[in-house]
């Protein structure tokens, strides 16, 4: 008697909570918009909301289900519901209980997680989508890996860059350097990383990072006319990331050793480490709670002086 084969139900943008999903059928381009709570970072559930989605695009080869109707995925871009921020990256408050705890196990599984989904984009879902970040606010850790894990990188004037780790001893290790350095060379990765610095988008697009800036409130629409001009020949641009991949490689296994470099060095943090990365989390939540109108050089300013203390 034959086994019945049970396969896995196409994506269904019903089944998100944390993210919304819009589907433009003209140019079969799924928006994806972050809206992360209670801060916007990436915590736990946001992830494995993710990874549970987007895991079920990839095994259906871009296919999934939107309003009752299914569709084959030829472009993704990626943004935020929150006003002025795209992401500020990690849960800095879960990584301050398990590295009290010395939990090497949530934190490995944290980072391995976000790797997974980061991966997924950064081949396209092996499907050949191609991807696009819409970056209108603060890019800010793991928000800006998350950013550097698509084809194309589109910010508006307004938006902000920055890797704080260094300020409470620490480096980004879910993907920023593996994908930095690709896009702006090694010496310039390094630069940017360790300086915890603030970068405008100009000065992104001058380094390579950033693909396009365009004036604010008009990200969106550059995103669709690109989209757009890009269908005739969609097969030669598709093609071409396809190249970039094969001649600047980023493998899954080298993300996640580098994840494994991350949890030794989270796990050696002291105290005084994570009294600085507890007034983060607090900036954070005043940015929140002030409808992002909170300056960069404020949210980093009580961490920078108490670091120079």
């Amino acid at each position: 008697m034959n086994a019945i084969v049970e396969f896995p139900a196409l994506a269904n943008a019903n089944m998100l909570r944390q993210i919304d999903v819009d589907f433009d059928l003209s140019s079969a381009t799924m928006y994806w918009w972050m809206r992360p709570s209670p801060r916007p970072c990436f915590n736990s559930a946001f992830l494995k909301e993710s990874a549970d989605f987007e895991r079920r695009i990839e095994q259906h080869q871009g296919w999934f289900t939107h309003a009752g109707q299914q569709h084959r995925i030829e472009n993704a871009v990626y943004g935020s519901k929150i006003p002025g921020v795209f992401n500020l990256g990690g849960d800095l408050s879960m990584f301050i209980q398990a590295i009290l705890r010395k939990d090497r196990a949530l934190l490995t599984t944290y980072g391995e997680l976000c790797v997974n989904n980061m991966y997924r984009r950064i081949v396209g879902y092996d499907a050949g989508i191609t991807t696009y970040s819409l970056i209108q606010g603060k890019a800010f850790g793991g928000g800006l890996e998350c950013a550097l894990a698509s084809d194309y990188i589109i910010a508006e004037k307004r938006s902000t860059f920055s890797f704080p780790e260094v300020l409470f001893n620490m480096f980004p290790g879910m993907g920023a350097l593996s994908l930095l350095a690709r896009r702006c060379g090694m010496r310039k990765a390094e630069d940017i990383i360790m300086s915890g610095e603030v970068f405008t988008s100009r000065e992104m697009l001058q380094f390579g990072v950033v693909d396009e800036v365009v004036e604010d409130e008009l990200g969106l629409e550059t995103v669709r006319q690109m989209i757009k001009s890009r269908q005739r020949r969609q097969n030669a641009y598709k093609a071409f990331n396809r190249a970039k991949q094969q001649v600047q490689p980023i493998s899954r296994e080298e993300m996640l050793a580098v994840v494994h470099t991350w949890v030794d060095a989270a796990v050696r943090l002291e105290n005084r480490d994570l009294r600085l990365m507890a007034r983060l989390v607090r900036a954070q939540d005043r940015l929140i709670s002030s409808s992002a109108t909170v300056a960069d050089d404020e949210i980093f300013e009580e961490t920078e002086l108490t670091a120079t203390a």
